[in-house]
């Protein structure tokens, strides 16, 4: 019988995951909201566009600490995704968690050395961590009883609890993600500036920045394989003077669109009307 249990989600509280490299920590922070989240990685590659580079700690941890002294101060919720095995930095946690009045949770990733040590030697090397210190760290998680002997509220191993659960709630209630197809296709940046015409049909939109515009809409004619983007060109049809659509499977295509270079596209510009009249505009 599975005894695991939905976490009760404290809001606000200070969540602080604890484990050795490689154990998986940072899939256990993504159970909870993003903006929630904190990891002394992901200050390294802000500041130096590299999350293993040993020599930016110092301001990524001026980074770090900024972010979670301003997310106390305002009372909001945060995950720590750091492997907190020291005990020392624990008490820190608690200390300012019970500070500004939140509940220190702690959650336990008990992952086997082997495995911990095994997903260290698959990452990149300036995301290794040496054996040698995945070991300590092993040995340094602490028991769940010892944990709240130190002062935190609550303390978890994570595989009792059915984060699974707590994921899969969050991103039902957040609702269909309608930029998820645009963000696939053609990266985060190019699908924050795009935006559907809420007027327009055949799922029409356009790519804008400081008013330059590359217009687009999804084909969703014609055969479950054909589904695809397309993209408007400048050039009209020589028979309607309709403009031409073709289409573009990437940022690339787009860039070729945008500068003019159709003949690169895989495939030849249609227009709307003469071409393909299940596409009617």
């Amino acid at each position: 019988m599975d005894d695991r249990f939905t976490l009760p989600l404290r809001d606000p509280a200070l969540y602080v995951i604890i484990g050795a490299a490689g154990g998986g920590k940072t899939r256990i922070a993504a159970a909870f909201p993003r903006s929630w989240r904190l990891s002394l990685d992901a200050c390294r590659a802000r500041v130096a566009d590299n999350a293993g580079s040993q020599t930016a700690t110092p301001a990524a941890l001026a980074v770090f600490d900024a972010a979670l002294a301003g997310r106390l101060d305002n009372g909001l919720s945060t995950v720590i995704d750091n492997t907190s095995t020291e005990r020392a930095h624990r008490a820190g946690l608690i200390e300012r968690a019970h500070r500004h009045g939140l509940l220190a949770v702690a959650i336990v990733a008990r992952t086997s050395l082997t495995v911990c040590q095994a997903r260290q030697a698959a990452r990149p090397d300036n995301l290794q961590v040496p054996a040698h210190v995945i070991e300590d760290q092993h040995q340094g998680v602490p028991s769940t009883q010892q944990l709240l002997s130190e002062g935190f509220d609550q303390a978890y191993d994570a595989d009792r609890l059915d984060l699974m659960r707590l994921l899969l709630e969050r991103s039902a209630a957040a609702g269909l993600d309608t930029f998820a197809d645009v963000r696939a296709t053609f990266g985060p940046d190019l699908a924050t500036v795009f935006a559907f015409d809420p007027d327009g049909e055949d799922s029409r939109g356009a790519f804008t920045v400081a008013g330059r515009t590359v217009a687009a809409r999804w084909s969703d004619d014609g055969e479950p394989f054909d589904h695809h983007w397309q993209a408007q060109l400048t050039d009209t049809c020589p028979d309607c003077g309709r403009a031409l659509w073709a289409r573009v499977t990437g940022a690339q295509d787009l860039l070729n669109v945008y500068t003019g270079q159709t003949g690169k596209l895989l495939d030849d510009p249609l227009c709307p009307v003469c071409d393909t009249p299940d596409y009617a505009a």
